[in-house]
């Protein structure tokens, strides 16, 4: 096994076993304090007795005249039952200490209605007594949550304590008498153990409604309504409710007890039915689960009329059905490969486990114990548990599968342009020594019209499979992935072309010849769907070398080559840099560049963008141009590149962002004041020394709102420094300057970072926005890139509109702003002045 995978095992496995001795550590602290009653600590001796009354007409002075009433006996072969019986309890105490003695008699069963106790000496005098239960008025909480009656028992004397219990519900009442520490130290466990689950349940609950509001998916929904049924069911069972629901809530809940059961079961189902997903497709074992859900509501219902003894075998009877509905539909999953299933049947084995101990206890099976009765407690707080982590395995997974979309194409499987880049982006983390080879099908657009699509994945894994026949064996190129032990070296750069990396060659020329030979594999004739095919194919080559390059260059070379070949009629081109600037001449032109830059040479341009929800000018897009005095116009990426080699970008990046406050504190002069800027920054103006107090100090020198200003970050930004990036970021987010995510879609970085960093705005890269009408593989790109970023809450802004189409689109798919010459070109700032003007005098003649 590999080191990182073995290491990804043993961590999680250290992590539980630790986990595992804190929690046995934690049970042995709290053990047992039920085997520390009085007949085990003191010199004490109890005798105890029992009566039903099933026509709830016997009286305390009825006991008294009559002594033999009272059936003497273990209090373990009470028949307590669900009937509405009386039961009468007495207890005798006879103290061989020569002191006083307080004790305390603890009711484990905080549901009853009526409780009433009654303490006697020994010529049946009363000498105290009390009413508890959820049906009296003016206890306190303690009296509520854990019922207790406190005495003193005199030296060398005898007490009796007679116990009245009545109520709807469970009767059964595990009573135990402590002295004065024991019960101090029970007290202390019981809170403890309460302390724990409910801030557990509140941890889960809070933190599955965070992520429901970021993702906005049901299932956490269902989950949250889960654990808070749970925690007012244990609340009213267990009695800790009293500290957490007022008064009238719990007297509410305590009367409808079997609705709160029936609330727990209808939001396993639902979180079963969401978690496994489906609602999805809705097929038969969906629509027999809704049918038994709609049962249970109505049953919830019919809680509220019929008598708690009544409606409890009802709820035991769906609980039967629900077990068995559950595992039914987890095991379907199961044999579909529904891997995160799993976790979740695991998650039901502590609940399955403990789940019959607290019947068993009641029905005398099993001995009334502390850790008996809060067994039930920590199994579903151990299911609360295991359920997150299911949860979690089931958000991983799908983000593994997301990101597994993002880097493959769905039809083929094959890695796309993205995982491209990202294998790129690693060869130059290693700084090694590439060539990219991009092999285009020609004619590929020519024939994918008459083909279906599926034929057109056939022609392209049957290159596929020819071009891995011949590298797959070649430790000379370079593997993308693996999958299931074999490398995958083949990836689809875009539609009809591949792309293969190599390295380890001794020159280009003998990576010539092996692409050579492997072209003669692929050229040969074929047929699909009946047409004839003659398959050829063009190859361009860069060759990289170990220094940092954006991968977009590196990329936009390759296809450079491609093109050049099929312009030269030559199968296979190596990329050549254009020779109009060789070294001296790339250094006069740096050196131009800088003296434009101090000279105010330089121009900046603006191109408008429209607020589609009103139609009003949102702000605009900046755009540095060069003319140069002899060589006249350059291009911009011509200029930047030359200055980010030359040291020049910083310098270049501080006059366009001082220049463009100065021109939008003009444009706030001529009444435009809520008018924004958008800046492209570079990744070398993230690393410059002091660049979040330069921007700082330009922004108040010029007294400009800072909310005005956008910075828009490109791929290249993000992947330079990711930990300066997000301080940076955080720093700009606290001071209002926007933030936004540049080309969107072009590159797998902004993908990855886009849920990390605190962005404010996405903009949609051109090449998805100028042929969107006729793309419908565009148009979906569009509508679930706008779809998440709203879920994101970002702002979208979708540039090189051209079209009327184009526009309605995208107000259709709810984008926010959009730029491109359907609206201007960009425009020189006097210009743009003028645009401004103009266009808003159009928006108000239309208003009017």
């Amino acid at each position: 096994m590999p080191v990182p995978n073995l290491i990804k095992y043993i961590i999680p496995a250290i992590i539980l076993f630790i986990l595992c001795m804190l929690i046995s550590v934690m049970i042995g602290h709290i053990g047992d304090p039920t085997q520390r009653t009085i007949n085990r600590t003191q010199i004490i001796y109890t005798q105890t007795a029992f009566f039903i009354d099933s026509d709830n007409k016997v009286t305390l002075n009825d006991h008294l005249r009559d002594p033999w009433l009272m059936v003497k006996d273990d209090w373990q072969h009470i028949p307590w039952s669900f009937e509405q019986h009386t039961y009468w309890l007495k207890i005798t105490l006879t103290s061989r200490d020569p002191h006083d003695t307080q004790l305390f008699a603890h009711f484990d069963n905080p549901m009853l209605d009526e409780l009433d106790v009654y303490q006697l000496d020994e010529h049946k005098n009363m000498i105290k007594q009390l009413a508890l239960g959820d049906t009296r008025q003016g206890l306190t909480l303690a009296q509520r949550s854990i019922p207790t009656f406190d005495l003193i028992l005199k030296a060398q004397s005898r007490t009796d304590l007679y116990i009245r219990i009545k109520t709807t519900g469970i009767a059964k009442t595990p009573i135990k008498i402590y002295n004065h520490d024991e019960y101090g130290r029970l007290k202390e466990k019981i809170h403890l153990i309460w302390g724990i689950f409910i801030g557990i349940c509140v941890m889960i609950a809070l933190y599955n409604l965070v992520l429901f509001f970021a993702i906005k998916d049901t299932v956490y929904l269902f989950y949250i309504g889960y654990i808070i049924s749970v925690l007012v069911l244990m609340g009213v069972v267990l009695g800790f409710g009293h500290y957490i629901w007022p008064i009238p809530v719990m007297a509410f809940i305590h009367k409808y007890v079997i609705a709160s059961n029936f609330t727990i079961a209808i939001f396993s189902l639902l979180f079963a039915l969401s978690f496994l997903r489906y609602h999805t497709h809705k097929g038969r074992l969906y629509q027999i689960s809704r049918n038994f859900l709609i049962l249970m509501m109505l049953l919830t219902l019919l809680s509220f009329w019929l008598p708690e003894y009544q409606a409890a075998p009802l709820f035991f009877c769906c609980l039967g059905i629900l077990y068995f509905l559950s595992f039914t539909l987890i095991g379907y999953k199961i044999r579909l490969g529904f891997r995160w299933a799993k976790f979740y049947i695991v998650s039901w084995i502590p609940l399955i486990c403990t789940a019959p101990i607290q019947p068993l206890m009641l029905t005398g099976k099993i001995e009334y114990t502390f850790l008996t009765s809060y067994a039930f407690l920590i199994g579903v707080l151990l299911e609360i548990i295991l359920m997150a982590m299911a949860l979690a395995d089931r958000m991983r997974y799908q983000k593994e599968k997301a990101l597994y979309n993002a880097t493959h194409e769905i039809t083929t499987g094959l890695p796309n342009l993205n995982q491209l880049e990202i294998t790129l982006e690693s060869l130059q983390a290693q700084q090694r020594k590439f060539s990219l080879c991009v092999i285009e099908i020609s004619n590929f657009n020519s024939i994918a019209p008459y083909i279906s699509n599926q034929e057109t994945d056939k022609l392209v894994l049957k290159v596929v499979n020819d071009i891995s026949a011949q590298i797959n064996l070649d430790r000379r190129f370079i593997p993308f992935e693996h999958k299931h032990g074999h490398p995958i070296k083949v990836a689809k750069a875009r539609d009809g072309v591949l792309a293969i990396l190599a390295h380890r060659f001794i020159n280009l020329q003998a990576l010539q010849l092996q692409l050579e030979k492997m072209q003669l594999t692929i050229n040969k004739d074929l047929t699909l769907s009946g047409l004839f095919i003659n398959l050829d194919t063009h190859i361009g080559v860069c060759d990289h070398p170990a220094t940092t390059t954006l991968v977009s260059h590196i990329i936009s070379q390759s296809f450079q080559a491609l093109a050049q070949g099929k312009r030269a009629g030559k199968e296979i081109c190596i990329y050549a840099e254009d020779e109009h600037f060789n070294v001296a001449q790339r250094l006069t032109l740096a050196t131009d560049l800088q003296q434009a830059i101090r000279n105010n040479q330089l121009e900046l341009y603006h191109q408008p963008q429209i607020n589609l929800h009103n139609n009003t000018v949102e702000g605009s897009e900046v755009l540095l141009r060069w003319q140069h005095p002899t060589l006249g116009f350059i291009p911009p990426d011509q200029f930047i590149r030359i200055a980010e080699d030359t040291g020049v970008i910083n310098e270049l990046s501080l006059w366009v962002i001082e220049t463009t406050f100065k021109q939008l504190k003009e444009l706030l002069s001529h009444g435009f004041q809520q008018h924004k800027v958008s800046i492209n920054i570079s990744g070398k103006d993230i690393t410059m020394r002091g660049f979040l107090t330069k921007v700082t100090n330009l922004i108040a020198n010029h007294d400009i709102p800072s909310h005005l200003v956008n910075l828009e970050l490109t791929e290249s930004v993000m992947v330079s420094d990711f930990n300066l990036l997000s301080e940076l970021m955080k720093a700009f987010s606290n001071m209002g300057v926007n933030v936004s995510v540049d080309d969107y879609g072009t590159g797998y970085s902004s993908l990855a970072y886009i849920s990390q960093l605190p962005f404010n705005e996405l903009k949609i890269d051109k090449s998805f926005i100028l042929d969107l009408v006729e793309s419908p593989r565009n148009l979906t790109i569009v509508k679930n890139t706008i779809d998440m970023a709203k879920h994101l809450n970002l702002t979208v802004v979708a540039e090189g509109v051209e079209s009327n189409l184009v526009e309605q689109k995208l107000r259709d798919f709810n984008c926010d702003i959009v730029q491109g010459y359907h609206y201007s070109k960009p425009l020189p700032f006097n210009d743009y002045l003028t645009w401004l003007d103009n266009y808003q005098k159009h928006v108000i003649n239309q208003v009017y």
